[in-house]
């Protein structure tokens, strides 16, 4: 028995697949069902007098032209089916499924338009075409290999790729305990690998040296783990080669060594020279004042005022001495020291003490403003002292220029933009063009016979410690030189307050 004409309807009427009835010539809307009234949130009425682009998206790919084409086609060949993103009365898009056929009816031909929202389907299909893509790039790309071992750490079963790395086979490594192949770090008989693995706190991290047969070393690195299955539980370790992160890393950090070494080189240099300079004068004129002793003790008359007065100007020459060496003793006391709280203002205030003994040796005056504050950074004194004292001398050596004009450096600390800062000012010739670029290349020095190595020195120095080195302009003439570094989150402990 077959349904009969209003069980069809209704039918039709209770679907939910949307049905849009267009006038096969005209293209005209004349009837839509219920469900495609809700999906464009229009009545009846409201979506008959509507053409394609009131209802369609605004994407070139869905404009006028193209809804009518693919109306036509189906008048042409019968039916068409295409992908169209439709737009509701309140401006959402929603992309369809939709089959137009061309249906003849008593009154003339008519196109029927059958749609459904696959918005989601296409959003879940392309989400899982994402996942799979990139589980398959994973898998595609992977250097990574799998070893099973045994409570004695022997390997019970291992991938063709993890006995790749390992220089072998699979079947030549079966039974061989892992740290006979190289060894491992930490061990693994270690406690703290026994510990996180008997407790199941999670995976350990290994890395193993690996020297092959012709004396090259392949450094492996991977996470073992308890993984537990059918009841069993079984330590899987799940390695790759990373060899070139081993070496880059140990290239790194000789080169950090290197750097560290370098600008110690250079602050001892500056130290010896003034050392030899200005312990020059003191020890000379004790042996002036030596030797005058000597004479005056030599004659039939001793002037006991004379022999006073000269020996408070020995020891006077003699306390100056002293204070020089030990300044320089305070300066380089963590001549090894590693990165610590420290306050620059302090630092800053050590380096001028020598910056000032090469300044008077050229008659030019040195201004300091420095807070009487903390300016905490984490750093390396001798290092960033260092940086400070290169930046000055710099100065000098312009300031000492015939052609400059005021033989004066200006130096100041502050903070800017969350920033410890030292701003180095002089009156000099000043800098043509933007030198960033040119002083990351060493090829910026404003002395005739330099090379620029302080400046690049301190470029590092600064950039390791996550800061910056900029040149800018001075009014009226020569330039700043701004250092800045991050401040510390905890305050350095605080100092007596100091003049200068």
């Amino acid at each position: 028995m077959f349904p009969a004409r209003r069980d069809f309807e209704q039918m039709i009427l209770n679907t939910g697949t949307g049905i849009l009835i267009h006038e096969a010539g005209s293209k005209n809307i004349l009837w839509a069902n219920p469900a495609a009234c809700r999906m464009f949130g229009f009545t009846l009425e409201e979506l008959k007098p509507l053409k394609a682009h009131h209802m369609s998206a605004q994407e070139r790919q869905y404009r006028r032209e193209v809804g009518v084409a693919w109306l036509q086609s189906a008048v042409v060949y019968g039916s068409s089916r295409k992908q169209w993103k439709y737009r509701a009365k309140d401006g959402t898009d929603f992309l369809t499924d939709a089959r137009a056929t061309l249906v003849r009816c008593e009154d003339g031909p008519v196109i029927m338009v059958e749609f459904r929202n696959i918005s989601e389907e296409v959003e879940l299909q392309e989400e899982l075409s994402w996942v799979s893509d990139s589980l398959q790039r994973i898998m595609t790309h992977t250097s990574a290999g799998l070893v099973v071992l045994d409570d004695d750490n022997c390997i019970d079963d291992i991938s063709p790729l993890a006995a790749q790395l390992f220089g072998s086979t699979p079947a030549a490594l079966s039974g061989v305990h892992l740290e006979d192949l190289g060894r491992c770090d930490p061990r693994l008989n270690s406690d703290q690998v026994v510990a996180r693995l008997d407790g199941r706190a999670g995976s350990v991290s290994i890395q193993q040296e690996i020297i092959k047969d012709d004396g090259t070393t392949v450094w492996l690195a991977g996470e073992l783990e308890i993984v537990a299955h059918d009841g069993i539980r079984s330590r899987v370790l799940t390695i790759r080669d990373v060899t070139d992160r081993v070496e880059w890393e140990r290239r790194n950090a000789y080169q950090e060594a290197n750097l560290q070494y370098l600008s110690r080189y250079h602050a001892m240099g500056d130290m010896a020279m003034i050392l030899a300079h200005e312990l020059g004068q003191p020890l000379a004129a004790s042996t002036n004042y030596l030797s005058g002793l000597k004479a005056r003790l030599s004659a039939e008359t001793v002037d006991a005022r004379s022999l006073e007065y000269g020996m408070d100007q020995i020891e006077k020459q003699l306390r100056r001495a002293a204070d020089i060496v030990t300044s320089v003793k305070r300066y380089v006391r963590r001549i090894e020291s590693t990165t610590t709280l420290m306050d620059l203002n302090e630092t800053v205030e050590e380096s001028l003490y020598f910056v000032r003994l090469r300044a008077a040796e050229r008659g030019i005056r040195v201004f300091a403003e420095i807070p009487d504050r903390t300016l905490s950074i984490q750093g390396e004194n001798v290092l960033i002292g260092q940086v400070i004292i290169n930046l000055c001398v710099n100065a000098l050596d312009e300031i000492a220029q015939p052609t400059t004009e005021v033989k004066e450096l200006a130096v100041e600390t502050g903070e800017d933009d969350g920033s410890a800062c030292v701003w180095i000012r002089d009156q000099g010739r000043g800098m043509t063009g933007v030198p960033a670029d040119r002083l990351a290349t060493g090829a910026f020095s404003a002395k005739q016979d330099g090379s620029g190595i302080g400046l690049i020195i301190s470029e590092h120095i600064v950039e390791r410690h996550g800061g910056t080195i900029e040149y800018l302009p001075n009014e009226p003439s020569g330039t700043i030189a701004k250092v800045s570094l991050p401040l510390a989150d905890a305050p350095a402990p605080s100092r007596p307050a100091k003049t200068g």
